[in-house]
């Protein structure tokens, strides 16, 4: 099981509600990777050959200009966001910028992560994400992966390997019978001082 849940001063009576709020952050999180990854990939090529041409649902589209690339991005990140975070998230948020490096940060919930879960109440949950500290191979088999890792070649890097630099905390709040964000914090892996995450 790639991803490891810990239930963490969280009573008997909400363990499989806690079970429930780290699935549902799990799914999304597996949804923003893929994004995340996918961006990167199609950003590296508008900066390398100047155009990205892309097929959504019949229709092609045409980027040229990295600044509208960008805020056509910012604008999928918030659609495939927003739904799930509370309106408190949605207005604190500055910007909805994602795709920042690669491999997505959230990868890990494909590659080994544990989920750290603390709930004291029915209502809401505090959910630590902490990538596995090992070296994980690229996987070659995904064509982006391959053009990325291609890429990093060219400029000298050996690229066979990666590991994850950043850990995440999330408040989970119950509204409507489902699970929204209502807090996303980042840390270096090793680190011990949560900063917000204006930006998810």
């Amino acid at each position: 099981m790639t991803v490891k849940l810990v239930a963490r001063d969280t009573p008997e009576k909400f363990r499989s509600t806690a079970e429930e709020a780290a699935q549902t952050l799990t799914a999304l999180l597996r949804e923003l990777a893929a994004m995340e990854n996918k961006s990167f990939a199609q950003y590296t090529r508008l900066c390398k050959k100047g155009q990205v041409i892309e097929f959504k649902d019949g229709v092609r589209r045409e980027f040229t200009d990295i600044q509208d690339w960008k805020e056509e991005m910012k604008r999928r990140f918030a659609a495939l966001l927003d739904p799930h975070c509370t309106q408190k998230m949605i207005a604190q948020r500055r910007d909805c910028l994602h795709a920042e490096h690669f491999p997505s940060s959230f990868n890990c919930v494909n590659t080994g992560c544990q989920m750290i879960i603390t709930m004291k109440s029915a209502g809401k949950a505090v959910v630590q994400l902490v990538p596995d500290k090992d070296s994980i191979p690229f996987d070659l088999s995904d064509p982006d992966v391959r053009y990325l890792v291609e890429d990093a070649k060219r400029g000298g890097h050996s690229a066979q390997c990666y590991s994850y630099f950043q850990k995440y905390r999330f408040v989970l709040k119950r509204e409507a019978e489902e699970w929204h964000i209502d807090e996303a914090s980042c840390d270096s892996l090793h680190g011990d001082r949560w900063r917000r995450d204006y930006y998810f």
